[in-house]
């Protein structure tokens, strides 16, 4: 009897080996959801690194105008202590005082960057991704006296007298 069943079960075996009914269905679906997978994969691989590049563009040129505006108010910083020098000493022989209030932003594109200013340059600097841009600013009159590094955010120019506008955190 367990002869019958075998040869029966080779039978039945190879009915179903050439029986491709049902199993094509399920083989393009498997197929189909590979190839889904595949693609999916390749796309969003190339896509990180596109973003990635462009966050840098995005920081560096967000960093760009932070910089000509703070170059900017310290140009219009500078104008206002010479005149505020001028126009006193001769009316009272003291020098004006001028405090400009610049508001920067605290991030740029969701990141957190560092400011120097040292002879005539304004280095800005993100931290995430790290990027690094310098700006001229106009030749002053007066001397920029700037802490070392300073965070983005709201900072003044001050002008007390003397030659000298200080950058206040």
């Amino acid at each position: 009897m367990s002869e019958r069943r075998q040869g029966g079960s080779r039978r039945q075996l190879g009915r179903f080996r050439s029986d491709s009914r049902g199993v094509s269905v399920t083989v393009g679906y498997i197929l189909t959801l590979a190839v889904a997978a595949l693609l999916l994969g390749v796309l969003v691989t190339g896509a990180s690194g596109l973003l990635a590049g462009q966050s840098e563009i995005v920081v560096g040129d967000e960093l760009d105008v932070v910089g000509n505006q703070l170059a900017a108010n310290i140009d219009e910083a500078d104008q206002l202590a010479r005149i505020a020098r001028d126009d006193t000493a001769a009316v009272s022989g003291t020098d004006g005082r001028v405090v400009l209030d610049v508001q920067l932003p605290d991030r740029v594109s969701g990141s957190e960057y560092d400011i120097e200013i040292d002879d005539g340059m304004i280095t800005l600097e993100a931290l995430n991704p790290e990027v690094t841009v310098e700006v001229d600013y106009p030749e002053t009159e007066m001397t920029i006296d700037a802490p070392d590094r300073f965070r983005g955010g709201s900072i003044q120019l001050v002008y007390d007298g003397g030659n000298t506008i200080e950058v206040e955190t």
